[in-house]
């Protein structure tokens, strides 16, 4: 386990504050928006489910550091098996889960180096997409995300398969749908507040998706996130980009989704990072399965 630094009297009250803002926006907005929510970065239909298993993760030989430099290892590699879901309460409201349900991270230094492992699954993360104002073709978008610690943070060698904290994430978008090209675009951008010694982040995302015929969805994504550097100076979190403090980096690439019938298909994607500090310099590569259940209409 981590130590931290003692705190002043102002930061310790300022951090319990962070705590509280996001649980308290998420009470509000399941009280006066409960019987409605949204999904994805696109919302979904009212009583529409969809889920997601899938394997991601890479190999490589190095990871950028605090100063953005990369650093060469013999290996560097994960592989995790993640659940997502999304079901739409209404037109309006999405509910999200996400369960990184079992890592496998693993680090070589060198040839003469013993392999370090870890197998744990990573932490859990449930949230809400709201659609403020919901119209025909556009809509505005307020997302929450809650972040709970079940990863492993016990290595030695530094490979998290969590970070130890309760996180929490808002978000405020746009977006579009052009009809008739069967295409959508959606920007939004918001603040990570982060506790236990980690930086807060700044984040901003962006999805294309194009739907040229029935069995094909392809997707473009771009994310921006960036450390604020105001949590403990003296506390680095994970090691090789693994639950590590004050990261920084721009992550995109395309995604291919091939639906086999109306409510089942297969996806891949990879993307790639620029600017990347505390973090892994691979491209990362994901595959999976999903599903889009509709709801049971009564007779």
């Amino acid at each position: 386990m981590h130590v931290l630094t003692h705190s002043s009297p102002s930061e310790v009250q300022f951090t319990r504050m962070k705590r509280f803002i996001f649980p308290f926006v998420l009470a509000v907005v399941m009280l006066f928006a409960a019987p409605a929510a949204m999904a994805q970065l696109w919302p979904q239909d009212g009583g529409y489910t969809y889920m997601r298993l899938g394997l991601q993760g890479f190999q490589g030989n190095g990871y950028h550091n605090l100063t953005g430099e990369e650093l060469p290892l013999q290996r560097l590699e994960e592989s995790t098996w993640k659940f997502y879901s999304e079901y739409g309460y209404s037109r309006f409201v999405t509910g999200i889960v996400s369960l990184p349900a079992y890592r496998t991270l693993l680090v070589q230094e060198n040839v003469d180096s013993p392999v370090q492992r870890v197998e744990a699954p990573g932490d859990i993360e449930l949230g809400l997409r709201i659609g403020i104002w919901p119209g025909d073709h556009d809509v505005i978008l307020l997302s929450g995300i809650f972040g709970i610690p079940i990863g492993e943070t016990a290595s030695e060698a530094g490979l998290w398969s969590g970070d130890d904290e309760y996180d929490q994430a808002v978000m405020l978008g746009y977006g579009h749908e052009f009809a008739e090209l069967h295409a959508h675009v959606v920007v939004q951008g918001g603040y990570h507040f982060r506790n236990d010694g980690y930086s807060d982040e700044i984040m901003y995302e962006g999805e294309l998706q194009y739907h040229p015929w029935s069995f094909l969805e392809v997707l473009f994504r771009v994310r921006y996130l960036e450390s604020q550097e105001n949590g403990d100076p003296a506390f680095s979190g994970g090691r090789y980009g693994f639950g590590s403090n004050n990261r920084r980096f721009l992550r995109f690439g395309p995604e291919l989704s091939l639906w086999v019938t109306d409510s089942f298909g297969v996806l891949a994607s990879v993307s790639s990072l620029s600017g990347a500090q505390n973090m892994p310099s691979a491209l990362q590569f994901s595959t999976g399965v999903f599903l889009s259940v509709a709801p049971t209409r009564r007779k």
